[in-house]
């Protein structure tokens, strides 16, 4: 009888872990921080519909997501299939002498990504080492949340 190396265990779950974390420095180029590097992340579950999708540390986007946009007045995008009722607020808010915007839409990955770099970079720009600009710049962006 053959078996799969490391197949189904706790073995296995770690030599996979093992194995992305490898890729991701060969692909990053750089070495993740452990608090900040999650081996064990998963796939967000999608089984509740678009509109309830749980992502953080432990669960990603998946791969396969997709969203479609429309685009505001000012430029910002938003999901296409909460612009109806985005649409309805705003209205009533005018009604009320209010006057809304949309001030920060849907973000790319690699508009993520750049957020991070130019923030590293003022960091850096600041006279911090590398690694204190990551740190100060995910400290930043987390206290945004």
């Amino acid at each position: 009888m053959k078996t799969k190396l490391f197949a189904g265990s706790k073995r296995g779950t770690l030599f996979a872990a093992f194995l992305r974390a490898v890729s991701y420095i060969a692909i990053q180029g750089e070495i993740p921080m452990i608090n900040s590097f999650n081996l064990f992340r998963r796939e967000a579950d999608t089984s509740f519909g678009w509109n309830l999708i749980l992502v953080n540390d432990d669960y990603r986007i998946p791969r396969n997501y997709e969203v479609e946009l429309t685009e505001l007045s000012n430029g910002e995008k938003v999901d296409s299939r909460i612009y109806p009722q985005l649409q309805q607020m705003f209205d009533d808010a005018r009604t009320e002498g209010l006057e809304l915007f949309v001030r920060e839409g849907y973000r790319t990955t690699q508009d993520q990504k750049n957020i991070m770099n130019e923030r590293i970079q003022k960091y850096q720009d600041e006279g911090y080492s590398r690694w204190e600009a990551k740190e100060r710049a995910e400290e930043y962006i987390e206290s945004l949340r």
